[in-house]
């Protein structure tokens, strides 16, 4: 039973990676192997192409694309049935490897059909011509599907380490509610300065910007002439405010619930005079991902960007 175990455990730890086999990925691995694909056979003309017939570089170039697309296809098809092999089953390591190399098997088969059928000097019945063009196929195969899927997965790899990375930044850089944020104007010029936990809510018009503060308790307003995109890329980067709408942003501080009705999605402030806020279509998954962290009751440290002069 010990074996047993371990072996499960073993087997788990041994999973693909979520980046290896996400629907998005995968077009985009099909896509540049594709690109890849056309540009390698043109340049080196594998499969000893250029003796099947006597043709222009046009014309060799559209056989080739054909060819491309055939491979495209059974790949294309190969990634559908992984997509929905894992929506039931974990897959391992060594699996989505032997998967790799039936796909290639598969290729191999088809382009093997394609170069007898091109050859006449090369026919079914002798076994010995069969077994010599789909080893030498078969060779090429690899190298024109492997690089490809090399490149494609340490690209994969290194952008999933960069959204972690980003992940935790954002997590470690959220600002405390009591800092100090200053505004500046669209000129860099100091106009407005509150702690972060007074603000309420940003709305843009036009050029301008409203600020909705707490002043002793009461809601006050400030204009300030700048956009609410420079604001919430510096200013008020990492911190609590968020935005909620294009041209509305929110203190996650004061929202005391998150409302999902028929029409969308609302926010509801605990300052009495301010109704509750909608939440826009595009920003409803990052809204309720952010509330559903700040109320996690992590620890936030402050932004350094928030004590800096606004240049």
């Amino acid at each position: 039973m010990g074996l047993f175990k371990r072996y499960k455990e073993f087997r788990k730890s041994m999973h693909v990676s979520s980046y290896m086999s996400s629907n998005k990925n995968n077009i985009k691995l099909i896509l540049f192997t594709a690109v890849f694909s056309l540009c390698f056979i043109n340049i080196y003309r594998p499969f000893d192409s250029t003796e099947w017939y006597d043709v222009s570089s046009f014309y060799y170039f559209v056989y080739s694309f054909l060819l491309v697309l055939t491979g495209i296809l059974v790949i294309a098809l190969s990634r559908f049935l992984m997509s929905q092999f894992i929506k039931r089953n974990k897959l391992h390591n060594i699996e989505y490897f032997l998967w790799v190399l039936v796909e290639i098997l598969i290729l191999s088969i088809i382009y093997t059909i394609y170069t007898i059928s091109a050859r006449p000097e090369l026919t079914w019945w002798h076994i010995s011509d069969v077994i010599v063009v789909f080893e030498q196929i078969n060779l090429k195969t690899i190298l024109i599907i492997i690089l490809p899927y090399i490149v494609s997965w340490l690209y994969f790899s290194n952008e999933d380490k960069r959204k972690k990375i980003r992940a935790i930044l954002k997590r470690e850089k959220t600002v405390l509610p009591n800092a100090i944020v200053q505004f500046c104007d669209e000129n860099e010029e100091l106009k407005f300065s509150t702690q972060v936990g007074n603000i309420v809510l940003l709305e843009s018009a036009d050029n301008y910007v409203e600020i909705t503060y707490l002043n002793q308790g009461i809601p006050s307003k400030f204009l300030i002439r700048n956009t609410l995109k420079r604001l919430s890329n510096t200013t008020l980067y990492n911190s609590s405010i968020k935005r909620c709408h294009r041209s509305r942003m929110v203190n996650f501080a004061h929202v005391e619930a998150l409302r999902k009705q028929s029409n969308g999605i609302y926010l509801e402030i605990d300052v009495p005079d301010i109704k509750m806020i909608s939440v826009s279509k595009s920003y409803q998954d990052e809204v309720t991902e952010f509330f559903l962290y700040y109320n996690e009751g992590t620890n936030f440290t402050v932004n350094k960007k928030l004590n800096k002069d606004c240049k």
